[in-house]
């Protein structure tokens, strides 16, 4: 297989190469964030559960803070709601590579003059 590929063919498939793996790693931080997402609601409902006067400490890095139910409340839905606006983001950005690629990998088949996946039916 000593075929040298045409300079089009090779620039197709590093453009395919390149946007695969843009989409693997936005699938990958999309999976991140969904996770923590569904940490802080869970927090936020453990903390939503308790008495008004329950003693709280909230981490803020290597160090523990006491704060009120109130404080807390806040911040985990502050945080709750970044974090659904960062998925959404995701989602539609993980959607748009996804057929960018589609398209890319559609176009290397052609210029390689390989038949495309059957369509779906």
């Amino acid at each position: 297989m000593g075929e040298e590929l045409p300079p089009r063919v090779r620039q197709q498939l590093v453009r395919v190469q390149q946007t695969r793996d843009s989409l693997q790693y936005v699938t990958a931080l999309l999976v991140q964030v969904k996770q923590q997402l569904a940490e802080t609601n869970n927090a936020l409902e453990q903390v939503k559960g308790l008495a008004a006067k329950s003693v709280i400490y909230q981490a803020s890095g290597p160090l523990l803070f006491k704060t009120t139910k109130q404080k807390a409340t806040k911040a985990l839905s502050e945080q709750s709601e970044s974090l659904g606006v960062r998925v959404k983001s995701l989602e539609k950005q993980e959607g748009q590579l996804r057929k960018q690629f589609d398209s890319l990998q559609e176009t290397l088949r052609g210029m390689l003059g390989q038949p495309g996946p059957a369509p779906a039916g």
